[in-house]
């Protein structure tokens, strides 16, 4: 059970720079911050009569997803905790281990390309959830990939894989509720 518990503490270390960026991408959004950054990735092009990913997938959202995750990494490869990592921060590429921020931030954006895509050919508007397994999956496909970014500095075993979709899916809907609640978001999925 302390294993668990340890594991446990280490993957959200690991996920605190996509917490903090999905906080300020929240806020940001509720407050419609830099608006001029606020332009869709996929330009307004379509593919078979339905836009690539929709007007929520933003250049707005991408930078802030990858600057603020390389930022907040910041502190953590500067003050390491080594008990806390769950792979040696001080052998990553970049110094402080931006590197792992700037890796987390872009493997949460693209992530979460695929289901909106698949989204669009269906008909399912930006924002909403569509059908059970698109819910699922936008709260599970930018967790795979940013384990995926990370491969270059860590490939996590599975136990990983399954505590990070375990722990950080059950984060992402306490978030989204406590959103709800103050009126940030207006639906918790």
């Amino acid at each position: 059970m302390a294993a668990i518990w340890s594991e446990s503490l280490k993957v959200l270390w690991l996920a605190l720079p996509v917490v903090i960026a999905a906080v300020v991408l929240t806020v940001t959004n509720k407050f419609d911050l830099a608006p001029g950054l606020k332009l869709p990735l996929d330009r307004g092009v379509s593919f078979r009569g339905a836009r690539l990913f929709g007007d929520n997938k933003t250049l707005r959202g991408a930078l802030i997803y990858v600057v603020v995750s390389g930022l907040a990494v910041i502190p953590q490869g500067a003050f390491r905790v080594p008990s806390l990592e769950l792979f040696d921060y001080s052998k990553t590429y970049l110094p402080y281990a931006i590197d792992v921020g700037l890796l987390l931030g872009l493997g949460w954006v693209l992530g979460e390309l695929p289901n909106s895509f698949l989204k669009r050919r269906q008909g399912v508007p930006p924002g909403e959830s569509g059908r059970w397994w698109n819910a699922v999956l936008d709260q599970v496909d930018s967790l795979f990939g940013s384990l995926l970014c990370l491969l270059p500095v860590f490939v996590a075993p599975w136990h990983v894989w399954v505590l990070v979709l375990v722990i950080c899916t059950g984060l992402h809907v306490a978030f989204n509720a406590l959103f709800v609640l103050i009126g940030i978001k207006e639906n918790i999925l």
